[in-house]
């Protein structure tokens, strides 16, 4: 039997079938990228695997294929299957996602036709949303982890006067896994426009979409446009954190999407909440930092970072107790910090990203 995209469907029964026991029981894992850089015509490639936090145990899941990158893994929510997306170079518009089991097995193609089909987040009933272009303008998709039911969820209104084309966010499922959160950018009219950032949320069924607010950077009369933001909604989908794409070194602004209060944050970039919500970490200075969730006992989060490297966050560990982080210097780290010590340990060479830590 095969789908629609002519893959076995075989190849998805240990990604959508595994019993409940045996995904609660399976082991913690990592997924990072290494990319692989060839002189002869300047050409590259990247390369998916995963690693368990010991640094153990390095399994390669996707090919290596010249000028093809496979880049943004995601677990699903039991551990046994990861989504990611291939890419081809140079950069198009064939962007196709792909599910594969952990154990590295015959990929299946679970998107089709023309666009990108990018950033993907699978959900707990076995729907994978997404980001794509292929009706125009970035929509929020939504496809089954076996390759059916493909479809175009959600499309934002497009604002008056506006410039055309808006960027969206990954989808972040919310708690009940009914439905996803998503921010929506776009720049307005003039020649140093504001940035219009709205968050939606989405029903990925009924694709009904509530906009929980609206927040527009840059002044008002003209003197000066605002910069695109680096947006973060807490998993409980109450409150979200907005830095300045452009520099770390404004504040950042935290807003409840219930009451529209603000509250100014420190200067950072790239914000990721603790996977109880109750913290934040961030980029400075190319240093991490973590801060609880209301800005209070900001503190850098390695004892003893490089002098010459510069750090990026990767993911939170489930417990809220490690991080992982990038440390980009010479060569690309990828290192697992116990805040308690600020104890920083390489588990291997390569960069994660949000998503990639699954730990039962």
């Amino acid at each position: 039997m095969k789908n629609k995209a002519g893959f076995p469907m075989l190849a998805l029964a240990a990604v959508l079938v595994a019993p409940m026991a045996a995904a609660q029981t399976s082991s913690a894992s990592i997924l990072f990228l290494r990319t692989n850089y060839r002189a002869v015509d300047s050409s590259s490639d990247t390369i998916l695997y995963r690693v368990k936090p010991s640094g153990d145990n390095v399994v390669q899941l996707t090919p290596m294929t010249f000028h093809v990158d496979y880049r943004r893994g995601r677990w699903s929510p039991g551990g046994s299957g990861i989504v990611y997306e291939r890419i081809p170079q140079p950069p198009g518009t064939d962007w196709q996602l792909f599910v594969v089991n952990r154990q590295g097995g015959s990929p299946l193609q679970v998107t089709t036709g023309p666009g990108k089909h990018t950033q993907a987040s699978w959900g707990p009933y076995g729907t994978i949303a997404y980001v794509t272009d292929d009706s125009g303008d970035d929509c929020l998709g939504a496809v089954r982890a076996d390759g059916t039911a493909q479809r175009i969820v959600f499309c934002a209104p497009h604002e008056p006067n506006h410039r055309p084309g808006y960027v969206i966010s990954t989808p972040q499922w919310t708690p009940s896994g009914r439905g996803v959160f998503i921010e929506v950018g776009d720049y307005g009219p003039g020649l140093e426009p504001q940035w219009f950032s709205r968050i939606y949320h989405v029903n990925i069924s009924t694709g009904a979409a509530k906009k929980l607010t609206e927040q527009v950077f840059g002044d008002p009369n003209g003197g000066g446009g605002g910069d695109q933001q680096a947006v973060a909604i807490s998993p409980d989908g109450t409150k979200a954190v907005y830095a300045d794409a452009g520099t770390d070194l404004v504040p950042m602004l935290l807003v409840d999407l219930a009451t529209g209060m603000q509250t100014t944050l420190p200067a950072g970039y790239m914000p990721r909440y603790s996977r109880d919500g109750r913290k934040i970490a961030f980029v400075r200075n190319n240093r991490v930092f973590v801060m609880r969730s209301d800005g209070s006992n900001l503190r850098e989060a390695i004892a003893n970072p490089g002098a010459n490297a510069h750090y990026t966050v990767g993911d939170w560990s489930s417990d809220g107790k490690h991080l992982l982080v990038n440390k980009i210097a010479n060569d690309r780290l990828l290192q697992i910090v116990t805040l308690s010590t600020g104890a920083a340990r390489t588990v291997t060479k390569g960069t994660a990203d949000d998503g990639a830590w699954y730990r039962p």
